[in-house]
């Protein structure tokens, strides 16, 4: 054991270092409130010493002050009143869902209105939207509503955990009494063009097909309640939002398939700009979701490396794209989303890729195997304190079911998104990608049903803390012990 191959390790990851530093700034931003003028000058005092002395205390406080002016600096939205009549201005995302008896759609509100004062703030909260059978809404469409939302009350108490963690905080019912239509874009955005593709490419309405749409294109309107409960409880709701997992999978079929361009003259440097291209186009397709924005950040850091011969660190990357994201956003800090993508990435990178290699044998399906369960093991375990800790229970079922699911989700998201690219092979692809939606939801509805499996626990905030410093310490030893200069993908 040699601290030596702790400091060659954190050496070579720079962003590492950094990272805990901005988000202490953060934090201590939320608990302290310090003249700005100081933290201005503790920065620029700090960033000169770095540079001057070349000390790295001094970089370190420099990115705590940076992370502190970042969170002081931005605007912070008022909350959304719910249970209020009022008037808001809303962007509808998707082409309105028939149902049963109503039509339903989701949107994102802008801004809203203070009956009282008369004053606007800004939101960024989104909210369900329904119709009589007659009214249909166009996905683009900015709506000037006056009408009260109210919050979802149907379902467990997990299902509805799970929508307000993503945003959603309610719904309404619009007749031509309480909304008007302001303007309709001429051009629908790539996310509406893509979801009405998808729609008239699978040809027809059902739960296989709601969740083809939801992992290639993001539109979730066509999921049921019933159906969104049965992937929570089976511990896979992770599967029926475009994030990272889905952007993963697709940077990882990409480079598969242009595997040939290397043997050509600058061909590994076009197959990574298509790569980081092809990427960027798919979330734009699912309309820009923060979990996959966040891992196409990601990716294009890691490809970006490929293609200028650079040396990569993954670890290092992981903690750029961290700091990237939370620059800009500081309050994604707080986010569900934000800390189960990353805390779930650094797991794999950390613990799953060296896990995976020492289990290496010479067959590749055992391999392959192997592979899955132990990506989706460590995912679940890193993850499993923050699951208790916001949704207030952890899906032991999920341990069992998500190496198949993520097998069965890989095949759903590589083969709809040729269904959209390759009209002449519909036909073929069609049955192929609603067949293994069919058996996916029939193992999230199995895995919902096994109640013994599924514990009900909220960890406390103090055990959360405690388990992820124990984590940090058994990592910083692992790494004293391992030889090797890092994990390259």
């Amino acid at each position: 054991m040699s601290l030596k191959n702790l400091q060659e390790r954190l050496a070579e990851m720079p962003m590492l270092k950094l990272l805990p530093a901005v988000v202490a700034g953060i934090l201590v931003q939320e608990a302290l409130l310090v003249p700005m003028w100081g933290v201005v000058a503790l920065a620029l005092l700090c960033g000169v010493g770095a540079i001057l002395l070349h000390r790295s205390y001094l970089l370190l406080l420099f990115a705590a002050s940076v992370g502190y002016l970042s969170a002081s600096l931005q605007a912070k939205p008022t909350p959304f009143p719910i249970g209020h009549n009022i008037s808001f201005v809303a962007v509808v995302t998707d082409d309105s869902t028939p149902r049963t008896r109503t039509n339903r759609t989701e949107a994102r509100i802008e801004r809203w209105q203070d009956p009282l004062s008369g004053e606007t703030y800004r939101c960024d909260a989104t909210v369900w939207l329904y119709t009589d059978t007659l009214t249909t809404l166009t996905g683009g469409e900015r709506l000037l509503i006056t009408e009260r939302v109210r919050p979802i009350n149907y379902g467990s108490a997990q299902f509805r955990t799970l929508m307000r963690q993503r945003g959603l905080i309610g719904s309404c019912f619009l007749t031509h009494h309480n909304v008007e239509r302001l303007d309709t874009p001429k051009h629908p955005s790539l996310h509406v063009r893509a979801s009405r593709l998808m729609q008239r490419r699978l040809k027809e309405e059902s739960e296989r097909a709601a969740v083809v749409s939801a992992m290639t294109v993001g539109n979730r309107n066509r999921l049921s309640a019933s159906l969104r409960e049965d992937y929570a409880r089976s511990g896979t709701a992770h599967l029926l939002a475009v994030s990272g997992l889905h952007t993963g999978i697709l940077f990882l079929w990409v480079n598969l398939a242009l595997w040939w361009l290397p043997l050509f003259r600058h061909g590994h440097r076009l197959r990574n700009l298509v790569a980081i291209a092809a990427v960027w186009l798919f979330v734009a397709a699912a309309g820009f979701p923060i979990s996959a924005v966040r891992a196409a950040v990601m990716c294009t850091l890691l490809q970006w490396a490929l293609f200028t011969s650079s040396h990569y660190r993954a670890t290092n990357s992981w903690a750029a794209a961290a700091l990237i994201l939370l620059l800009m956003h500081p309050s994604w800090l707080f986010d569900v989303s934000f800390q189960l993508s990353f805390v779930a990435v650094g797991g794999l990178l950390v613990w799953g890729v060296p896990l995976c290699r020492k289990l290496h044998t010479p067959y590749r399906l055992l391999n392959g195997l192997l592979d899955a369960l132990c990506i989706s093991l460590v995912a679940s375990l890193v993850t499993a304190p923050l699951t208790s800790y916001h949704f207030g229970l952890f899906s032991l079922v999920g341990l069992l079911l998500n190496p198949l699911m993520i097998l069965l989700g890989s095949g759903i998201v590589a083969i709809g998104v040729a269904l959209l690219l390759l009209p002449p092979l519909a036909p073929l692809l069609r049955p192929l990608v609603l067949m293994l939606a069919e058996w996916q939801n029939a193992l999230a509805a199995w895995g919902a049903t096994q109640a013994g499996w599924v514990v009900e626990y909220r960890l406390a905030n103090e055990l959360v803390i405690a388990f992820y410093l124990i984590l940090l310490l058994l990592t910083l030893t692992a790494w004293c012990w391992d030889r090797k200069k890092g994990v390259h993908l």
